[in-house]
């Protein structure tokens, strides 16, 4: 039997909670992104073309499904480590590009001389303060290595300088709170579609809270589980290399691009141009994630990151929805989101209206189904007869096929 790697060992440490697995899964394969930096990194193109392991990953659902015991798990296994600067809490911008530009000394251990970060809060509404340009220089950072030398000019400061900058960013968000933190312009302005956006809408499991028998005193997870996996994020920042696939691997990647880019939908966010970007980037932290790594992408790596991050679409497109100079946009949205939730995916209107109370009336709820019906995104039909007659609303077209590809891929992946 193969034996696990360091991530899915770690995911398997915390199977019995009820935190979504695969939000487990992206947090923990963040702490290897913020483990490796600078030390490593993918050739493409014929030396052209360089990629290195960070990671943006965001964690999307409704507040109470978990989003905090992996972010903050991830935050504790990274600050034990020692391996990066650690942001967390709230920041602005400006200071964390302050952070970044100074050179970080542990006793004991060699400094961080160039400009890395784990950058890792479990609500972006507060990990950044509002701040205009906050996202677009993320933006910037995330191809740190197109920037060696970066340079941020503030007011009556001088000049803070980056070197080689390597971020990784970890967030929680809930729907609300991602579209109060994220204007339009970071939307289709590149944030996003760097971002690796993990959408969930239930808990993995119910448990029992409270347990039955004796119960060790202490926190099992940073009592018993960090001092065993720790010293691999130590390891893995220890060493340096380039990375090199297998040509098993390469022939795979290289036949699924090809194939990739051929049916690829139009999309705004630019997420879907960097679908093939994301593979290799995830494919590189897998690499790393192997108990004995040794420097390969093999054909296994790439084949699990296709998997994760093609996932990852149907996610992608509920960032955009809802945005725009539409102003029945936002409701528009609303109404989709509900009928998604339902059972069977339907509604009647007058259900719709309770629902939907404060935020649309009947007036404005009639143009969006007609709005939708025209787009052939719902289906209507009436119900019941003369005081009680209604209409029965559908989800159907472009939204029905993306929820049931999305659920269809969640029973493929198992609990991923």
């Amino acid at each position: 039997m193969k034996q696990l790697n360091w991530l899915d060992s770690l995911v398997g440490e915390c199977s019995h909670v009820e935190t979504p697995s695969s939000w487990l899964w992206w947090s923990f394969l963040s702490c290897i992104s913020a483990a490796a930096g600078n030390n490593y990194h993918l050739t493409t193109l014929k030396g052209d073309l360089i990629y290195k392991p960070n990671l943006y990953i965001m964690l999307l659902g409704d507040s109470g499904l978990g989003k905090g015991f992996p972010i903050n798990r991830a935050k504790l296994l990274v600050t034990k480590a020692e391996v990066t600067r650690v942001v967390a809490g709230r920041s602005s911008i400006q200071a964390i590009v302050q952070e970044l530009s100074r050179a970080k000394t542990t006793e004991g251990k060699a400094p961080i001389t160039d400009s890395r970060g784990f950058i890792v809060n479990g609500e972006l509404s507060t990990a950044i303060i509002q701040d205009p340009d906050s996202l677009t220089i993320l933006t910037d950072l995330y191809d740190g290595h197109y920037n060696p030398e970066w340079t941020n000019l503030l007011k009556g400061d001088g000049a803070e300088k980056l070197k080689n900058p390597y971020i990784t960013a970890l967030f929680g968000s809930s729907p609300a709170h991602f579209y109060d933190s994220i204007p339009q312009a970071n939307i289709e302005g590149g944030y996003i579609g760097r971002n690796l956006i993990i959408y969930e809408e239930k808990r993995s499991q119910d448990v029992d809270l409270l347990d039955d028998g004796e119960v060790k005193a202490g926190d099992k997870f940073d009592d018993f589980i960090t001092p065993k996996y720790v010293p691999h994020l130590v390891n893995v920042h220890s060493k340096t290399g380039q990375l090199r696939p297998s040509d098993d691997a390469r022939k795979l990647f290289n036949t699924w691009r090809r194939k990739w880019r051929s049916t690829q939908a139009p999309d705004k966010t630019g997420f879907l141009n960097r679908v093939p970007d994301h593979v290799l980037k995830v494919s590189m932290c897998l690499s790393l994630a192997e108990w004995e790594f040794n420097g390969e992408i093999t054909e296994v790596h790439i084949e699990s990151a296709i998997e994760k991050v093609t996932h990852l679409i149907y996610a992608n497109k509920r960032t955009v929805e809802g945005r725009g100079p539409d102003p029945l946009a936002a409701a528009t949205k609303q109404v989709l989101d509900y009928l998604i939730a339902a059972e069977d995916q339907k509604l009647s209107r007058k259900q719709l209206l309770w629902k939907g109370y404060g935020v649309y009336n009947s007036f404005t709820l009639d143009q969006i189904m007609e709005n939708l019906l025209e787009m052939q995104w719902i289906k209507k039909m009436k119900v019941g007869v003369g005081s009680n007659l209604d209409w029965e609303v559908s989800l159907a077209g472009e939204p029905l096929r993306n929820y049931l590809d999305y659920m269809k891929s969640k029973k493929g992946n198992g609990k991923a």
